[in-house]
């Protein structure tokens, strides 16, 4: 939906306004009407539409820097960074961000702008499609859009090229003096229901003929696309999962036309090279994960603390010492991050990330994040799935005579007790929970394919000669 452009990004409005587009939408295996209205969608929107909010009014000039025209502001990850200074104000205006959603979001607007500036920092890369990457980042830096990845194969026939599972991957079945029509599909596009554009690619097996090499920006509306999502039943008294549960979709594209002006790859060659990080995408979106779970683990740590007070268990030593580990992981995500920018290095027109650190937290994070999950469901037991009423039952005629048997301890009282374990109930054993496990384990995908090509890296840069020769 076209907006007047005031020299700021799009305001909380504008964004929902923009999901009443047309777009196909399944959820559940029911059309949804408007998905701004869905009791499983809108929860997400509204969060969405809050970051949005933010970078307007007080406080919001922490948030914002010029666009690389001039002509307005935009948040700051969606700057081209050149200096480690720029680096650190787009991980403040990250951490903003992250800390307002507790990072629980994983695809925040910023997200996307982990790709679409390393493309335009590297913009001849991409050879006759030079021209399409800078506009790209001129459109979408000015309005932040908001992006959902398109990136993962569905997982069938892994054991082939993705060129010979032409019945399901994307692929280019013709061009035309407009444009590529693309068909097929792809999998795990988290969020793509509540996104505005969709950055299609391939990623994982890699693709040998031009028909399956495509890199292209598609608008979630555009006739042929068609989304697939499966609800995380989330009740009113889940404070996480009502107002911050992402939807994994399943996208259709149906002999969808992709303007040649969206398009951005066309050949393998060229496709490989950006899969293996000629760019430095696969870098600075280490830099955004690394922000994100540093807010989330103060969150849990926050959260945990206050329930082992509430528990009584607070001195007993052994307790401490898993809430310490606790902090410790935080720390250790937040140093690595900020590693990245101390090791920073020229990429394309650009600084970016230093890639080292990026690829030990690539290695750390998920199983620290599976091992946080294991220390919580031990330390407090069933005390965290002890919630015997709804929070909103309180004061009511059946529960009001027992609410002094639901207080906590540390002065806590009923009210309190049911706010701080249900949140980490909802963080750690619903599906909710559940299923930000998965998510974080599978964030890089594979984990021995992340290791391989971690020591394929350092041989190829000569790292391993170095330590050889010391």
């Amino acid at each position: 939906m076209a907006r007047a452009y005031d020299g700021r990004p799009q305001t909380g409005s504008d964004y929902l306004a923009s999901l009443d587009d047309g777009r196909v939408v399944i959820h559940d295996g029911q059309r949804v009407e408007r998905v701004a209205e869905h009791p499983e969608l809108a929860g997400l929107a509204r969060t969405i539409a809050s970051l949005y909010d933010s970078l307007h009014g007080e406080g919001s000039e922490a948030l914002l820097v010029p666009t690389a025209d001039g002509a307005g502001l935009t948040h700051a990850f969606w700057a081209v960074p050149h200096t480690r200074d720029d680096l650190r104000r787009q991980r403040d205006a990250m951490q903003a961000w992250q800390r307002r959603t507790r990072g629980w979001v994983g695809r925040t607007p910023e997200f996307m702008a982990s790709v679409v500036t390393s493309m335009a920092a590297h913009a001849p890369f991409f050879g006759r499609f030079e021209a399409n990457v800078r506009a790209m980042l001129e459109r979408d830096q000015r309005d932040v859009t908001h992006y959902a990845q398109a990136l993962v194969n569905p997982p069938v026939d892994r054991d082939l090229a993705p060129d010979e599972v032409g019945d399901v991957f994307l692929h280019v079945v013709r061009e035309t003096d407009e444009g590529v029509v693309i068909r097929g599909a792809k999998a795990v596009v988290t969020g793509a229901a509540t996104a505005q554009r969709l950055l299609v690619s391939h990623f994982g097996g890699e693709v040998q003929t031009a028909d399956f090499a495509i890199a292209a920006s598609v608008p979630v509306a555009s006739e042929g696309v068609r989304i697939y999502t499966r609800g995380t039943p989330a009740r009113a008294d889940q404070p996480l999962a009502s107002r911050f549960a992402e939807h994994d979709a399943l996208v259709v594209f149906d002999d969808v036309l992709v303007p040649w002006e969206d398009v951005f790859i066309r050949d393998p060659e060229t496709m490989l090279a950006f899969n293996q990080g000629a760019v430095g995408w696969n870098v600075r979106l280490v830099f955004q994960a690394t922000t994100r779970l540093e807010a989330k683990l103060e969150s849990i740590a926050a959260l945990a603390v206050r329930a082992t007070e509430i528990m009584g268990t607070s001195e007993l030593r052994g307790v401490q010492a898993a809430l310490g580990e606790l902090i410790a992981y935080r720390d250790t995500v937040a140093a690595l991050r900020d590693a990245m920018i101390e090791q920073a290095a020229p990429s394309g027109d650009s600084i970016g990330p230093g890639p080292h650190a990026a690829m030990a937290f690539a290695a750390y994070g998920p199983d620290a994040y599976s091992r946080m999950r294991v220390t919580l469901q031990t330390t407090l037991a069933s005390a965290f799935a002890h919630l015997p009423v709804p929070l909103d039952a309180l004061g009511s005629e059946l529960v009001a005579p027992i609410e002094p048997l639901l207080r906590g301890s540390g002065g806590a009282d009923a009210r309190e007790r049911l706010e701080v374990m249900g949140e980490l109930w909802d963080a750690i054993g619903t599906g909710f929970g559940a299923r930000h496990e998965l998510y974080e384990r599978s964030y890089f995908g594979q984990a021995e394919r992340m290791h391989v090509g971690i020591l394929g890296g350092a041989k190829r840069t000569g790292r391993i000669d170095e330590w050889r020769s010391r």
